[in-house]
């Protein structure tokens, strides 16, 4: 699987240019700050499977003592890069679920990382041992939910009756395939491992109703849309039919 991302490393940074990416990471990046600000002062952030930083970044320009954990040099490096850029430091960790680094932090970060994972691994359990007492666990993944609506808009009917029986998900940017995680099972494997739930928040709510590429890359027009994206991300029902949730806990 290290070999199927670093060879799609360039396909990401492509993918992470686009406008729809940025209101990915912008709205993600809000919730984060929002829990930071909650937790207060200089935390310790661990991100697991961070890959090239761009989650942990805005956490180590705001103050924050950041590690990304991966199991990808090639990715790994670029996240150094982009801390160097950025004139920031930010501690990276070769490493994944399977032998994470011992010791407790504020805020754990385990971003679309799960669907690549077997059902039943203990992943979730994993991470809560690492979040310190009164710290917080922020998980996101792909949305089966909002896969459908996407494929009915796209695709069609037919195409969207298909998603919602399909076992597992494509993944375009890496050329493969991952299960399907749902917020619910994710949240009852936090609950069973001692976390409580403080938000559920959508992502991609709005953009991925708007079928017209072309429109988003007009600067204006995005900033519209993320400002929408922002007001709906933690409104019942919006949060719920986006192209990803964000299930944030706290132990």
């Amino acid at each position: 699987m290290t070999d199927l991302f670093d060879e799609q490393l360039a396909a990401w940074q492509e993918y992470a240019r686009t406008p729809w990416a940025r209101i990915r990471y912008a709205v993600v990046g809000e919730v984060l700050r929002r829990q930071a600000a909650a937790l207060g002062g200089r935390l310790r952030v661990l991100d697991v499977g961070g890959g090239d930083g761009q989650d942990a970044l805005p956490l180590a320009l705001a103050g924050h003592d950041v590690t990304v954990v991966d199991p990808s040099p090639a990715w790994l490096a670029e996240a150094e890069r982009r801390a160097a850029a950025a004139g920031v430091a930010m501690s990276t960790l070769a490493g994944g679920l399977d032998d994470l680094p011992e010791g407790e932090w504020d805020l754990v970060l385990c971003h679309f990382v799960l669907r690549y994972r077997p059902a039943g691994a203990g992943d979730v359990a994993a991470l809560a041992s690492r979040v310190r007492p009164g710290g917080r666990l922020s998980l996101v993944e792909v949305n089966p939910d909002g896969r459908v609506l996407r494929s009915l808009l796209n695709d069609g009917p037919t195409a969207a009756l298909e998603e919602l029986h399909a076992e597992r998900a494509g993944v375009e940017t890496f050329r493969t395939t991952a299960r399907k995680v749902r917020w619910t099972d994710a949240r009852d494997e936090a609950q069973a491992a001692g976390l409580r739930v403080r938000g559920l928040f959508g992502n991609r709510i709005a953009n991925d109703l708007l079928v017209d590429e072309a429109a988003k890359h007009d600067p204006a027009f995005r900033d519209e849309l993320l400002a929408l994206e922002l007001e709906l991300c933690d409104r019942e029902p919006f949060n719920r039919v986006g192209f990803a949730w964000q299930l944030v806990l706290e132990r």
